[in-house]
């Protein structure tokens, strides 16, 4: 999927007309979608507050709220429902008589109580200026002051939709963004991703032709590109996964990247480390207790796929290194091993099928080792980090860049603030494991799935989450992904 501008999102919703579908069933289709999807999102709503603006992307919030059934709904329209126009006046026609509906060109606090939902559907893409209309701005300091969690329709009111820039004088703070057809450039740059909150697609059966924008990842995708299990398959024939990390500095690493492998669908798990793992392990995995300067060579011949580096500490080595890079199937190179790649970058051998994952803090002195220019942005130094090292390259952070050798770069749009703390890049790399080993898989694919369920699992409401509890959430994740449910 690419990013589109607000011009090209347009020009696609003309086509759709042009080739018979109906405006308004794609204001519908958008807004049933939206309520179905928050729906899933907020089953403990205790009230849905929609908060409707003039245009269009109020007509998208009224369709939603005639179709939100697992609580009370109450409608704030910015104007009389008899002045909407267009595609939105059939919206508010629709709308059942039952759902109370109030005028109010602003709300105030009293309008809102605790366990409210409020749905945006203020502005949309319609907003491209310095500054929105005092009474929206009033309405958006409201929202923002409330503590509620916000889902905004196509984009958070006050966010240009190309650039991402926010309005001098407010934008709405959302928990969720459900975006139409496409993502919306603005959306993944300058202040729109910090304001979307978790951002998903909504396919309203929009047809993409040529694309010009950025690469990204959605949870579209995710669907689309999840590996097949077959129904004759056996545990050998899911992806053979070898976890050698850990060490008596940071033995919780391997334990976290094993478990992830696990519980990510790997068949067999074995996990090597000179720490003693013994009480940290789940029943299925393998261990193997390492004396130092041992090597775990008769896992690596039964195994397809190497997850190695996690909590290496001073344990890591030139000659670890060497050896992990000898092993016969997909690499997957984190934290410790990256660093060994930094400080022996002549022992690097070019393959097809090595994935490395680092932070911006690795990513650096991967840079200076190869003698890099300084990029100009997470997804060019992304892209020549894939190309000089042939590797599949995962840039962790905020929107996660993915790049291939090949020179493919995308942003994963999953993730949250949640996931800065310790250990969660040894899951990631359990769980990038676990899929490579999967048939019918490419270690850019496998990183991409990966870096997308490991996002999801980090962007629940419910509490501050810690690295242990990951593993089995990312196992929810891949699961709905799998079945193509609510993400």
């Amino acid at each position: 999927m690419y990013t589109s501008t607000v011009a090209g999102i347009r020009e696609l919703e003309k086509k759709a007309v042009d080739s018979g579908v109906p405006e308004y069933e794609l204001m519908r289709r958008a807004g049933v979608m939206a309520a179905a999807w928050i729906e899933a999102m907020f089953p403990d709503a205790g009230r849905f507050v929609v908060v409707a603006g003039g245009g269009n992307n109020g007509g998208d919030a009224l369709v939603a709220a005639a179709n939100l059934t697992s609580a009370p709904v109450k409608v704030f329209a910015v104007k009389p429902l008899s002045e909407y126009s267009g595609c939105a006046a059939k919206a508010a026609m629709d709308l059942p008589e039952n759902i109370p509906v109030t005028v109010k060109k602003e709300l105030c606090s009293s309008d809102l109580q605790p366990g409210d939902v409020i749905i945006d559907g203020l502005l949309g893409i319609g907003f491209s200026g310095e500054r929105v209309r005092e009474n929206i701005a009033n309405s958006i300091e409201v929202i923002n002051r409330s503590h509620l969690p916000v889902a905004a329709l196509d984009l958070p009111s006050g966010i240009n939709g190309d650039t991402g820039k926010a309005a001098e004088n407010g934008v709405v703070k959302a928990y969720c963004t459900l975006t139409f057809g496409a993502v919306k450039t603005g959306l993944i740059t300058a202040s729109g991703s910090a304001y979307r909150g978790c951002l998903r697609l909504l396919d309203i059966g929009l047809a993409h032709g040529q694309e010009s924008g950025e690469a990204v990842f959605t949870n579209v995708d995710a669907v689309k590109v999840f590996p097949e299990i077959p129904v004759n398959c056996h545990k050998n024939s899911r992806g053979r996964v070898t976890v050698w990390g850990g060490s008596p500095e940071y033995p919780g690493a391997a334990a976290l990247a094993a478990e992830a492998a696990l519980k990510s669908g790997a068949g067999i798990v074995r996990c090597a480390s000179e720490a003693d793992l013994s009480g940290r392990l789940k029943n299925a995995v393998i261990f193997r207790k390492l004396s130092g300067g041992d090597y775990p060579e008769d896992f690596f011949a039964n195994s397809d796929v190497l997850v190695c580096g996690c909590g290496w500490g001073s344990c890591a080595g030139k000659d670890k290194l060497q050896k992990a890079l000898s092993f016969h199937g997909v690499t997957v190179l984190d934290a410790d091993a990256l660093n060994c790649v930094s400080q022996h970058p002549e022992v690097w051998q070019k393959r097809h099928d090595v994935i490395i994952t680092p932070h911006p803090g690795e990513a650096e002195r991967l840079r200076v080792a190869a003698g890099l220019a300084v990029a100009g942005s997470r997804r060019e130094l992304a892209a020549e980090l894939a190309l000089y090292y042939g590797a599949v390259t995962v840039l962790k952070g905020r929107d996660t860049v993915v790049a291939s050798p090949a020179g493919e770069v995308f942003t994963v749009v999953a993730g949250s603030q949640l996931l800065a703390t310790a250990g969660s890049g040894d899951v990631l790399a359990g769980v990038i494991g676990a899929l490579a080993g999967q048939p019918g898989i490419s270690p850019l694919e496998a990183a991409l799935l990966g870096v997308y369920a490991h996002g999801a699992a980090g962007e629940g409401k419910d509490h501050i989450l810690i690295a242990d509890e990951l593993p089995e959430i990312v196992s929810c994740k891949l699961q709905k992904i799998r079945y193509n449910n609510f993400i």
